[in-house]
């Protein structure tokens, strides 16, 4: 051979180097099997065992290709397992595990939030598929109706009930209420309510009629706490009504004395009593002018207060405390100073034996009239509640 030139000779080895490079070294990288999926490009890292094999130089028939959905990898000496193409999901494959062969696994099924059932009621939380499920997401779900408005819910009370758990047309909750005189009129549960719930109790008596509890209102202690929405299909009387009635010791369904009452005169709110007949406000135009007057047809929130300890009582319209319907022990000019300057009216009712809703007429004719949200409390309970 005759000599060459350092430039010749460089260009002659390059050549042959050429010609016998048929083979990837062993421990190449195996990243150039990977392949994109449909939704996005299937990171990772290239595996140790993603080498193409030595025998032969070419990439085996399963040894280059992606697996389908997920990405499975070829027989050992030669298949990529760099993650494989993700599923149709398009979720893209480095966010799922990568199984021990190359699947990834895509996190399954993600239910976000579940259907809200028809009546507001939260549904289940949704499924987690199995790994390498595909992806699919489930956003949201639809949302109900909202659930039945305008349900008063009162908890921790000693005595409360909605009707909402009554069958309309037929009698109040035998558990917590006896009638009283039941053959007077009709006591029913009926299908209007109280600020938009469905139910209330309707009262339609001729003389009287009420609805009964014995067994809460002696349990609550120096003050008494009385809540109860009121609607009247009428304007009240001149003459004297009754819709609530309280007695100092228990008594039969046609004992009427002593008793203590909040009802109506001269078509206003008035308290009254069996002992000397007196009320609160006195029965006088300055009187009446410092009590309430409800219009018919219209629900009115009825809070009273009544100290059995002290003889003192008050009551508020719809959260306002009614002046000519407070007796706070100082005797008010066309208040309450008939009342305290009656004998023995403070020590009658130093107990309370029952609670009484309804109508009771003392000339006063016939009324309909419903009750809604009743509750009983040692502490002030509100219109809400």
């Amino acid at each position: 051979m005759r000599n060459l030139s350092p430039l010749a000779l460089t260009l002659t080895l390059g050549l042959l180097a050429a010609s016998c490079s048929s083979s990837t070294p062993s421990g190449g990288s195996g990243s150039g099997g990977s392949t994109n999926g449909s939704g996005g490009q299937a990171t990772g890292g290239s595996s140790s065992g993603g080498s193409t094999g030595s025998s032969g130089g070419t990439t085996g028939s399963s040894g280059g290709s992606t697996g389908s959905s997920g990405g499975s990898t070829g027989s050992s000496g030669g298949s990529t397992g760099a993650g494989g193409v993700t599923a149709s999901g398009g979720s893209t494959g480095s966010g799922g595990n990568t199984a021990s062969g190359g699947n990834t696994g895509s996190g399954g099924n993600h239910a976000t939030g579940g259907s809200t059932g028809s009546a507001g009621s939260t549904g289940s939380a949704g499924s987690t598929g199995s790994a390498g499920g595909g992806g699919n997401r489930a956003t949201g779900g639809s949302t109900g109706s909202g659930g039945t408005g305008g349900t008063v819910s009162c908890p921790g009370l000693a005595l409360c009930d909605t009707f909402e758990s009554s069958t309309v047309g037929g009698p109040p909750n035998s558990t917590l209420w006896t009638i009283i005189n039941g053959s007077d009129g009709a006591v029913t549960v009926d299908s209007i309510g109280a600020h938009g719930s469905s139910k209330s109790l309707k009262v339609a008596a001729s003389q009287r009629l009420y609805i009964r509890n014995s067994n809460v209102i002696s349990t609550l202690g120096p003050e008494v706490h009385v809540r109860f929405y009121l609607r009247l299909m009428m304007a009240l009387p001149a003459n004297h009504g009754a819709m609530m009635t309280i007695h100092p010791k228990p008594v039969d369904q046609y004992a009427q004395d002593p008793e203590f009452r909040f009802g109506s005169q001269d078509a206003v709110f008035h308290w009254n009593n069996t002992q000397g007949d007196v009320n609160v406000p006195t029965v006088s135009p300055d009187g009446d002018a410092l009590s309430f007057k409800p219009q018919p047809s219209t629900w009115y929130c009825v809070e009273l207060t009544i100290s059995p300890a002290t003889g003192n009582f008050s009551a508020s319209i719809d959260g306002n405390t009614i002046a000519g319907l407070v007796n706070d022990g100082v005797k008010t000019s066309n208040v309450d100073e008939s009342w305290l300057s009656t004998a023995n009216v403070t020590s009658t009712y130093s107990t309370l034996a029952d609670f009484n809703l309804g109508w009771a007429s003392y000339g006063a004719g016939a009324m309909t009239l419903w009750f809604d949200d009743i509750a009983l409390s040692s502490s002030p309970i509100g219109c809400a509640n």
